[in-house]
């Protein structure tokens, strides 16, 4: 066998692997996550579960905002810089993100009053939710870092140890202290700053930081990094913003959205599943795509795709099971809206596959304009529907946005698949 034969298989075994641990991270979440909503429907009124939504579906909403978008560029450029040339593009990336959550901070501080009276709560909750972002963009950075220096089990521990966190400060101040809803929103705020710590500890001891600051290079990432800001955005129009709809158009208010997101919390595995498969394929598609084996990532895509509608099709199958055994009855209605949200959810798995194509060619003009274009789609199609339908018209919305979405980006990226 030749040389090169050899190392080919080798890195084949360590992608499959790395599928098998990234998807053992994520299964466990999803665990977790069905364990978090079984307690909170018990011990919580649906319109508890609405308010904590709320505040929830608003993180991604002001996440691309605090991040400034860098995360993408981040993840690519390790593929494309050299050590000390891509240390000091990280510092400052980083950089950026620290003067954005300063700004938004103060800007928080000084609207709290309207902030907490749109989201339900009391002002103090809408006063550190720009702090909250960045804590949690930081364990996303260490779970991303995990990822770039092929450390699954690295990735895992850091997935699973905020969830299981989160868990137990959910038994605590809920259950244990009977704080409702306000328990729920410490136990999510609290966890990502105890790891995230952690993710700051290991990142610089890793030589990430290389403590240039630079505002020429920094304003030159900003640049970069816009179109990024819209593509995250887009993942709260398309997957948060509905909550709000709902809240306003439909006639049982906040209930209702404590309804729809338990639906949406248990579709939300096929999104942790695509998550982890993502974790695998988007390095694995990068790597083959800068060496030329056009080969594997024609097999890598189709693979992709073909396990996402499998996992969907076990969503369908078993969402009548997890509703009996883990929801209180009083939620029950919201078991309709997991058909509709995974139908989506696998669109926006196909969606995934073909834009990580455009992600590697740095087609992000493109990108931009998709997730433009996705953002005014779901927002004009909500503005029709929910007022007419309430959450049913939300979900609809879900299915043909995302499949509109997956279109674009198959024709977009078809050349480069095809090649």
């Amino acid at each position: 066998m030749k040389l090169g034969n050899v190392f080919t298989n080798i890195a084949k075994i360590r992608a499959v692997r790395s599928v098998y641990v990234y998807f053992l991270a994520y299964f466990f979440t999803a665990a977790l996550s069905v364990v978090t909503i079984s307690l909170l429907t018990h011990f919580l009124t649906p319109e508890d579960y609405g308010i904590i939504n709320l505040y929830s579906s608003f993180i991604p909403l002001l996440t691309p905002f605090v991040t400034c978008g860098v995360l993408y560029p981040i993840f690519v450029e390790y593929y494309k810089k050299s050590g000390e040339e891509y240390r000091d593009f990280f510092t400052n990336a980083q950089a950026l993100t620290l003067l954005s959550v300063v700004f938004f901070t103060i800007l928080f501080i000084v609207f709290r009053q309207k902030v907490a009276s749109f989201l339900h709560v009391t002002p103090l909750w809408a006063a550190i939710l720009p702090v909250t972002v960045w804590w949690i963009m930081n364990n996303e950075l260490i779970m991303m870092v995990c990822r770039m220096k092929s450390k699954p089990w690295g990735f895992t521990f850091f997935s699973i140890s905020k969830n299981l966190v989160e868990v137990l400060l959910t038994i605590s101040f809920v259950i244990g202290l009977g704080m409702a809803w306000q328990g729920r929103l410490l136990s999510a705020s609290l966890a990502p700053v105890i790891l995230g710590i952690i993710a700051i500890f290991l990142i610089n001891r890793w030589h990430f930081f290389s403590g240039k600051i630079e505002w020429k290079q920094i304003r030159r990432i900003a640049w970069v990094s816009l179109p990024f800001v819209f593509e995250r955005l887009s993942i709260f129009v398309l997957n948060n913003s509905d909550r709000y709809f709902i809240d306003n158009y439909d006639l049982k208010g906040t209930e209702q959205v404590g309804l729809y997101s338990v639906g949406a919390q248990i579709a939300t595995i096929i999104y942790l599943v695509i998550l982890s498969m993502n974790s695998a394929y988007q390095p694995y598609l990068f790597q083959n795509l800068a060496a030329g084996n056009k080969g594997n990532t024609k097999k890598g895509t189709s693979l992709y795709i073909l396990v996402a509608a499998i996992i969907v099709a076990g969503v369908f199958l078993t969402t009548p099971f997890l509703f009996h055994l883990f929801i209180n009855k009083r939620f029950h209605g919201g078991m309709i809206f997991t058909y509709y949200l995974s139908a989506g959810y696998f669109m926006w798995a196909i969606y995934n596959a073909f834009m990580a194509y455009l992600i590697f060619h740095a087609k992000n003009r493109l990108i931009l304009y998709i997730s433009v274009a996705g953002m005014l789609l779901s927002i004009l199609l909500n503005f029709y529907m929910v007022p007419r339908y309430g959450a049913y018209g939300a979900a609809v919305t879900g299915i043909i946005t995302y499949t509109f979405m997956a279109i674009v980006s198959v024709k977009f990226s078809w050349k480069y698949f095809k090649s």
